[in-house]
């Protein structure tokens, strides 16, 4: 794990905290990394130099990103507000909303929402293509406002690398301001979720959503980014503390599964390579050797399946920005001097 040659910067000795930040998708579960992302750009002494991220993960990402760009740390929490608002004010009108039974439980689901119930039926016996022959894609609104992806592909301060799915091939396509790929499409690639949008069109090639392959994918943290620390900032639990017996909590612990596959892959090899160093295996130095940080709070996210995912009424977004807060806090109070010192992940337990 080296980094490349043609996309390598110049090592900065500021004695700052250097890191990459991969961030999973999920949804409206990406305000609890919302929450995480205003916590740490609090402190002024923390670099992100490199944001990886699929799904909401990717949108985090740039907005992190385009952030920095235009204002620093503080430019960054902005305008990551900026687009959870936008989310929450148009989720208003949208039929994706805590049934009566959810509310009066005092969760967040929407297992009991006619709306979402109505619409999985028919998400079950109708393609996106029968139900939205016109292709439209209420995010596409958002990232035109948002973004500008001009000033993004020539920004070199924060690399930036969104995974998509090629939809022939079944391989994992990470687009990246490196090579100016950064564009509506791109964002709208990676937030395609193939049960709700048309496929998205790139150059002539049709992408899925980056959840399926690389979620989110870290190897560009790795071979294009300097810092030898990635933090990751996971929503999709890896442990269930029951087993799932109905059809929905089958469907949800499967999604869960398959959008953890990928992380757990490149886990396993950071954990490899830093394994063979401390055994003397390879001389240090060999091969790049990262520290692994893990910021997530898995109790979270225990009681919410997928259709929560769906839901961006302002009350739920506010408390998984309010958890992804107490999580980095908590992180930050046990970890922060070892950043670019040691992993404070426990892999093995977590990934092996």
């Amino acid at each position: 794990m080296k980094m490349s040659k043609e996309n390598e910067k110049k090592i900065v000795n500021d004695g700052k905290k250097h890191i990459t930040v991969a961030m999973q998708g999920g949804g409206a579960h990406g305000a609890f990394t919302w929450g995480v992302l205003d916590r740490l750009l609090e402190e002024k002494d923390l670099v992100i130099e490199g944001v990886s991220g699929a799904s909401a993960g990717g949108m985090n990402a740039v907005c992190t990103a385009q952030g920095i760009m235009e204002g620093g740390n503080e430019g960054a929490r902005a305008m990551l507000k900026k687009y959870w608002d936008i989310n929450s004010e148009a989720g208003k009108s949208s039929i994706f909303k805590p049934g009566v039974l959810d509310v009066l439980a005092g969760k967040y689901t929407m297992h009991n929402s006619p709306g979402f119930v109505f619409y999985d039926f028919l998400c079950k016996i109708l393609s996106p293509y029968q139900m939205n022959p016109l292709g439209l894609n209420p995010l596409k609104d958002i990232v035109k406002e948002l973004f500008d992806f001009d000033k993004l592909n020539e920004f070199d301060g924060v690399r930036i690398f969104l995974s998509a799915t090629h939809v022939y091939t079944g391989k994992i396509k990470v687009f990246s301001n490196i090579r100016k790929e950064l564009s509506v499409d791109t964002m709208l690639a990676t937030a395609c979720l193939p049960t709700i949008f048309n496929a998205v069109m790139v150059k002539g090639e049709y992408y899925w959503d980056g959840g399926y392959t690389g979620n989110p994918v870290m190897y560009p943290l790795i071979y294009d980014c300097n810092p030898q620390d990635i933090l990751l900032i996971k929503l999709n639990p890896t442990h269930r503390n029951r087993l799932p017996i109905t059809a929905g909590e089958i469907g949800d612990r499967m999604n869960e599964i398959t959008n953890n596959t990928s992380i757990m892959r490149e886990m396993r090899s950071m954990h490899f390579i830093g394994k063979l160093e401390d055994e003397k295996i390879i001389q240090p130095g060999t091969l790049k050797r990262m520290y692994v940080h893990l910021i997530e709070d898995e109790e979270v996210f225990q009681d919410l399946g997928w259709s929560s995912k769906l839901n961006t009424d302002k009350e739920f977004l506010k408390h998984l920005f309010d958890a992804g807060r107490v999580a980095a806090d908590k992180w930050m109070t046990k970890n922060y001097d070892k950043i670019g010192k040691e992993t404070t992940a426990n892999l093995e337990e977590e990934f092996i």
